[in-house]
């Protein structure tokens, strides 16, 4: 018997091609900053992509479908963590290869992957810490119960991240004592705003049309 799809199937296939065209160069921008392994990062994108597609109409449903992907990809690195630490190269990102960013001039391309490197050298779990706090803006109490360590761990964590970075990176940053309250995320800090820099400049070479496109064949194919 030849199976048939009927009208009601392929809208919602047409509705998630269309959800995965909006939303993959973002998911996928923020994935590459949170691993230290690119190869990890579309793996877990895919993945979460994947788990989207086949609990689609729950995940219409929320508040944010883009945000529950995000998070579904953040989970999957934390889940996997010992495997991830373990594979953990400090180098991996000087090569990194992704999409060239069309709109990007060679000084935003340069401080971009800057950045990328300068994470490449910290170790996985302040690169956790450091992107789940300052660029998914998560608090102390969220991060902690979402890696299963205290929220001074975090704060440790945290704080040794933000040092290397504005060491590498020559941020302008004022010394302040180590706290929450401090040490919170907002526009004047420039550790965020360098990590939603290469954010930007990611998803701008992630998100033409043809590799797009590629990647969701990919993941048609995940499916069978």
């Amino acid at each position: 018997m030849t199976e048939t799809t009927g009208p009601a199937e392929l809208g919602a296939h047409e509705e998630f091609d269309a959800f995965y065209d909006r939303t993959y160069a973002e998911v996928a921008a923020r994935a590459v900053t949170y691993s230290g392994n690119p190869q990890n990062a579309e793996d877990a994108v895919q993945e979460a992509y994947i788990e989207a597609m086949r609990r689609w109409p729950d995940v219409r449903a929320c508040a944010s479908p883009e945000a529950w992907v995000i998070t579904a990809t953040r989970h999957k690195f934390s889940r996997d963590g010992r495997r991830w630490w373990f594979r953990w190269n400090p180098r991996e990102l000087t090569d990194l290869t992704v999409p060239a960013a069309t709109n990007a001039t060679v000084e935003e391309t340069t401080a971009a992957l800057a950045v990328l490197r300068a994470l490449g050298t910290l170790p996985p779990r302040q690169r956790q810490v450091v992107v789940m706090h300052s660029l998914e803006d998560m608090s102390y109490a969220e991060i902690s119960a979402e890696l299963g360590i205290s929220t001074g761990a975090v704060g440790s964590n945290l704080h040794k991240a933000r040092a290397r970075l504005t060491l590498l990176l020559d941020l302008d940053w004022d010394k302040r004592p180590q706290g929450e309250r401090l040490m919170s995320a907002d526009e004047l800090d420039p550790v965020c705003g360098a990590l939603r820099d290469v954010v930007a400049w990611l998803r701008d070479g992630l998100g033409s049309d043809r590799h797009i496109a590629r990647k969701r064949q990919g993941l048609r194919q995940g499916l069978r």
